[in-house]
Parts: structure tokens; sequence; C-alpha cells
């Protein structure tokens, strides 16, 4: 966290960067002011949310997560256009301007302080990177992007097979960016290459204090290396970092599983005759649902790998590909079902999830 003093005021404030999901926190102690009162902006709607607290002797809280978390909407998350070139916003990272005012005990404003967070719809754990070196899997045959943060406007260095492209990817703003493989092709694997800078920083360590510590002069990686398999299951998916992340699975049996919603057929109390060729001394009442669930593999892959697919099972927006439609790629949501993954000591292991498929309508009567 940053710290900042205001004659005898102390105020902690989050770093450059937040993640919604984690504690996004404001310190504010040493004097005994009457009240805070703290203003979150939302930079893009110009949204603002207001908040005020009594101190607790000189000292006083807040936390920004909630306004973070409200602010993301899932159907923006499913907008990715993948026939885009470059880069396009993922959407999943917001600027906000926070206002701290403190009050006397006449209501009059004493002092003010103001900064700026960027929030990430994620949450990091204790001991993670973030935006550092990683490696992905690019199936090429099916929609694919790549997640990046880039704090200030850029240019992100494109190797295809080890050779350095001409032409590079220019970002324009501070944002998680998707990078569009549209036009790029390679035989054995593509890198982008965010260079590090002395003024700010794109990548941050795994010291935690609430917020994470940025990294100065610091390079963002990212290796693709390149599969050529053209069917199975493809699952997307965003991870506790906020990127979107891609795998094809192969896939077992489908199980459909058919329960009945309060079903009875009773007597009706009438004549048992058949009038019209039916039966009309019973009535009944039947509804069934169907639950489909579709079992899917990952085979022998290492301890990173099964990682970086154990985030399926804790990500709420997963999709499945469904074909193109003219060009456009089509998904639907799906859901993982909760289980124990059990990772074991061997170097290669299978990844096994279970994929919930959306539910079928069925007639009631």
């Amino acid at each position: 966290m940053r710290k900042t003093t205001i004659d005898t005021t102390t105020i902690e404030y989050p770093d450059e960067i937040g993640f919604c999901f984690n504690p996004v926190v404001i310190n504010i102690f040493g004097y005994a002011w009457s009240y805070i009162k703290v203003s979150i902006t939302d930079v893009q709607t110009g949204t603002v949310y207001t908040e005020k607290r009594e101190m607790f002797g000189t000292s006083c809280f807040f936390d920004l997560s909630p306004y973070g978390q409200g602010t993301f909407d899932l159907l923006n998350f499913s907008k990715v256009d993948y026939s885009v070139v470059g880069l396009q916003d993922s959407k999943v990272g917001r600027l906000f301007s926070v206002e701290v005012d403190m009050y006397k005990a006449d209501d009059s404003l004493g002092n003010s302080f103001q900064f700026e967070v960027f929030i990430i719809w994620g949450a990091m754990k204790v001991g993670q990177r973030y935006n550092g070196t990683r490696s992905l899997t690019w199936f090429k045959n099916f929609p694919f992007s790549v997640g990046m943060y880039c704090a200030t406007p850029s240019n992100i260095n494109v190797y295809v097979d080890d050779v350095l492209q001409g032409d590079t990817i220019t970002t324009t703003a501070r944002r998680v960016w998707n990078l569009m493989l549209n036009g790029l092709s390679a035989n054995e694997k593509l890198v982008f290459e965010l260079p590090g800078s002395s003024d700010t920083a794109s990548v941050w360590d795994n010291t935690f204090d609430f917020t994470f510590h940025p990294l100065l002069n610091t390079a963002s990686k990212v290796t693709c290396v390149v599969d050529d398999t053209d069917s199975g299951v493809y699952l997307r998916w965003i991870d506790r970092h906020g990127f979107y992340c891609y795998w094809l699975f192969q896939s077992g049996d489908e199980s459909r599983q058919v329960s009945n919603d309060g079903e009875f057929i009773r007597n009706n109390m009438a004549d048992y005759n058949y009038v019209n060729g039916y039966h009309g001394g019973s009535g009944r009442k039947q509804r069934k649902t169907e639950s489909n669930t579709l079992p899917v593999c990952a085979p022998l892959v290492d301890s990173d790998t099964y990682d970086f697919l154990f985030q399926i099972a804790l990500s709420p927006c997963v999709d499945m590909y469904a074909g193109d439609d003219d060009g456009v790629h089509q998904w639907q949501g799906v859901n993982v079902s909760v289980a124990t993954f059990t990772k074991t000591k061997t170097s290669l292991q299978d990844f096994v999830a279970t994929i919930i498929l959306p539910e079928t309508s069925i007639q009631s009567l």
C-alpha cells in the first residue's frame, strides 16, 4: 500500500492497481476528526459513490472493493470480437478516482486527499505475481486472445518463431488488453513482450499487504506455444487475474438425467368412461427437468498447466465454443461441477472436470 501524511493525519491507500475481490482498503489515523467522507468516482461512467464514517478514536478505515465489484457486468465479458486485428479492451478493469475528505466538529472541511486506483475483476492470491512471464497454449484452429495489463500507452514487441516483427502492437491507455492473433501465424510459438519502464510498472510482485507492489524495469512476457488440434470441447473462462483463458479438452460420454418435479395422477371422482376415446376419471400434473453433464479431460499435463486449468473450477464465467455462424464465433455459458480436485506429486497427470450444460426446456402439463 501507499502512504502519505498530511499534518498529523496519516493515510494508507491502495497501490496503483487493486482487485475487486481482494480488500481495497483506506486507513486514516493520527487525528480525531469528526468524520471522514470518501467519494469514489468511476472514471469511465462518471458515477460517484459516497460513504461517511465517524472516527473510532483517531482512526477510521474504508474498503472500496464492493464498489469495484458492482461496476462489472457479465454481459460485457462475453463480447469479445475475434475479428479485430491488434488489440481490444477486455473490459475487466476500471479506473477509479477517490477523494478523502476530513471534517471538523463544526462540519467544516479540515483536509482533503485524492488518488486513483485501477481495479481489476479478479482475486489475487498471496505469493502470486501479476502480469509477469507466462506460457500459454495457442489452439490455432479456434478463437484465441492473450491478456496483458499495460499501465501506460506502450509498444508491445511481437516475436514469431523467435523472429522480431517490424510492427509492434501499440496500446493507447491503461487497460487490461486482449491481444488478438488475427494476421499472425507461427509454426512453433508467438511471444508478446511489453518492455519494463523506470517510471511506471506493468508487473506486480508477490508482496501482499491488501494490494501489491509495483516492479519497475520489469518486462511482461507471454509465450504462446502452437497447437494444431482441431477437435474437442473448447472452453473459455476468466481467471483470478482477470485474463481470458482457453483450453481444448477431450470429451467423455454425455450424461442426461431426467427428474420429476411435482408429478402426480389423481382420481377425479368422475365416471369411469372413455368419452372421445380418453379416460376422464383421472387428472394429472406432470413436470420434468433435464440436467446434462459432460466430463472433459486434459491428459498428462504438467504442474503449471494443472494449476492453470484448475482456475476453470473457480471461475463464475465459463463459456463453451459452439462453432461459428457466417464468421461470427458462437459461445454459450456453462458451469463447472463442484468437486474435489486432487493434484498429485507426479510430473504429469490428467486434469478432469465435469461441465454442466445449459438446462433444456421441457414441457409441463
